[in-house]
């Protein structure tokens, strides 16, 4: 009797769909089972996911088990997926050398003949296409609605409105806040200082505070956006007076000229440091930093201090043999990648899945022992609450008991600060970290080498290199 693993997926759209929804096609799958004699393995679900990827929960934990069943079934063949490649790879690659055939009950393909592999093949195709008429289809909407004053969306809106009805509307205090940037500037003083004396000013936005590592992207994107003039922008749509402007068109086109006159004075920034990745290149193999050096081909190269040998103190070991990499070779990877985080919104959460799913397969150390013990004393007492409620227990044993377990967990928190060091604590929760990834990519592609540095070093705790190999430390992971 065959084992069938039946993979369930409905996007928040498909949801409200008839057939598609989770039970709906549990329903069917069940049904067919039970008709072909199969034995149901186990379910895997993808709640509110895209088929446009494999950045899915259930469809990696399916990926992770499939020795544990001989077939997997699902509903319809874009249900698996709607991209072609993905397709093929979850057939040719997972499925079938572990000897695990493909079946999809709406179009009757079965992987086990050739006829259905070569099916699969077809339907993927137009599964892709679909896809990509869909994506047509939405932009050609936020099109429409930008060409009537509406605000194209997303959850990452200016600093200094508020999104209401599918217009922007001022938000009075951020609004002040925008004022007094544009104000300041205009003053003579820099982004730099500007988000400082915000910040210490006490104002904050609906992203967070003025930080010290990402304010001065935050001020610079205020100078240079239009919206403040009342101006909405979509691809090559431009409306006048969509909605209340902030800032008029005097002060703003002063604070452009201005920025212009510094940019020729002093530059991209009158700080601006020689290279993208110095201070955050470390060597895998002895422990150094690295360097950079020229050579007589007039190449600059990122070279391990314990090769380059230039300044004593920070050798690490007599001989290393690591590579050199050319600068701007390294420096077009790392790019890359910060390009990546910040325009495919589906990235940073594959990167932050991926840190999960590797802190769940490490070993357990001292520090989780404890931790899992100062969760377990949270539930005694939060159980003795609950019996305290229901009336079970009599308030002096109440007392006695939660008293008991609160020092028992001071004793236990006082020996992990002492395994585990607490970390210092972002001003920014998640929603302001996705709010600064859309700062940065506003400012991203025209960015100088110094604004760079500052993205890059924000985003980046540190850069790994062995050989080819090049291992970025996201700060924001840790």
């Amino acid at each position: 009797m065959k084992r069938a693993a039946l993979y369930i997926r409905v996007s928040t759209l498909e949801q409200a769909q008839e057939g598609y929804s989770i039970g709906a096609q549990k329903e069917r799958l069940l049904a067919f089972c039970k008709a072909h004699d199969w034995v149901v393995a186990d379910f895997y679900v993808d709640g509110g996911y895209s088929g446009s990827n494999l950045d899915r929960p259930g469809i990696q934990k399916l990926i992770a088990e499939v020795g544990s069943f001989d077939l997997v079934l699902v509903f319809k063949l874009d249900r698996l997926s709607r991209s072609q490649r993905d397709t093929l790879y979850l057939i040719e690659e997972v499925f079938l050398p572990n000897g695990v055939d493909f079946v999809s009950m709406s179009e009757s393909f079965d992987t086990s003949i050739p006829f259905g592999r070569a099916m699969i093949g077809i339907l993927s195709v137009f599964a892709q296409l679909e896809r990509e008429q869909i994506k047509e289809r939405t932009f050609m909407g936020r099109i429409e609605r930008a060409k009537e004053g509406l605000y194209h969306g997303g959850a990452f809106f200016p600093i200094g409105y508020n999104y209401v009805d599918g217009r922007l509307a001022v938000n009075e205090y951020e609004a002040l806040q925008v004022r007094k940037i544009y104000e300041w500037y205009l003053d003579g003083t820099s982004p730099e200082k500007i988000a400082e004396r915000l910040r210490s000013e006490g104002y904050t936005n609906r992203y967070g505070s003025w930080s010290e590592v990402s304010g001065r992207i935050s001020v610079l994107r205020v100078l240079s956006s239009e919206v403040y003039l009342g101006t909405l922008k979509f691809g090559d749509v431009v409306v006048e007076n969509a909605h209340e402007a902030i800032i008029d068109r005097e002060s703003f086109d002063r604070v452009t000229a201005l920025r212009m006159k510094r940019r020729e004075i002093y530059g991209d920034s009158p700080y601006q440091s020689k290279y993208l990745l110095v201070g955050l290149l470390w060597c895998a193999r002895c422990g150094a930093r690295y360097a950079v050096k020229h050579n007589y081909g007039g190449y600059k190269y990122y070279v391990c201090y314990s090769r380059a040998r230039t300044v004593k103190r920070m050798i690490k070991a007599e001989h290393c043999d690591n590579k050199n990499w050319r600068l701007d070779e390294l420096d077009a990877v790392v790019e890359r990648e910060v390009s990546r985080l910040l325009f495919d919104p589906g990235y940073y959460q594959a990167l932050v899945k991926m840190k999960k799913a590797e802190v769940q397969s490490a070993p357990k150390g001292e520090n989780d022992v404890l931790k899992e013990k100062i969760a377990d004393l949270d539930k005694q007492i939060g159980r003795l609450m609950d019996l305290y409620q229901d009336e079970k227990i009599p308030v002096d044993v109440l007392s006695a008991r939660i008293d008991k377990l609160h020092r028992e967990k001071l004793a236990l928190e006082e020996q992990l600060a002492a395994v585990e060091p607490p970390k210092p604590k972002r001003d920014f929760n998640d929603d302001a970290f996705a709010g600064l990834l859309a700062d940065f990519a506003t400012v991203w592609q025209s960015a100088g080498l110094e604004d760079k540095r500052q993205i890059v070093s924000t985003l980046i705790r540190r850069i790994v290199l062995d050989g080819e190999h090049v291992e970025i430390e996201w700060a924001f992971l840790e």
